[in-house]
């Protein structure tokens, strides 16, 4: 996964959480990012479901796309785990953003 994809991803945590007061939370990297999602999880559920949800299928998608043998032994399996995975990226996105406008998180 590309630093510039775990920085996006990671400024969907910092807005939430900062949202909730959680305090630091720009002094942790994607690398650690178990750390602020537990301290989301007890602030608010649905809050770390939703982002939660984006991470998780961002990493699942960049996993297939990575997977350079399932690619070219099985390109039509491999299609179309992307674009599953992709379809479920986009829903979870939109999920996540219509969040953050409900809550007026920005």
């Amino acid at each position: 996964m590309t630093e510039e994809t775990k920085k996006k991803l990671m400024q969907n945590v910092y807005k939430i959480v900062a949202h909730y007061n959680i305090p630091n939370a720009e002094l942790v990297s994607f690398k650690k990012r178990s750390v602020l999602l537990e301290l989301l999880q007890s602030k608010d559920e649905t809050a770390f479901n939703l982002v939660n949800d984006v991470i998780e299928v961002e990493v699942k998608l960049d996993r297939i796309q990575n997977d350079k043998e399932k690619q070219s032994k099985k390109p039509e399996h491999w299609n179309a785990e992307v674009f599953t995975t992709q379809k479920a990226k986009e829903k979870a996105e939109e999920k996540l953003k219509k969040f953050l406008e409900e809550n007026k998180i920005n």
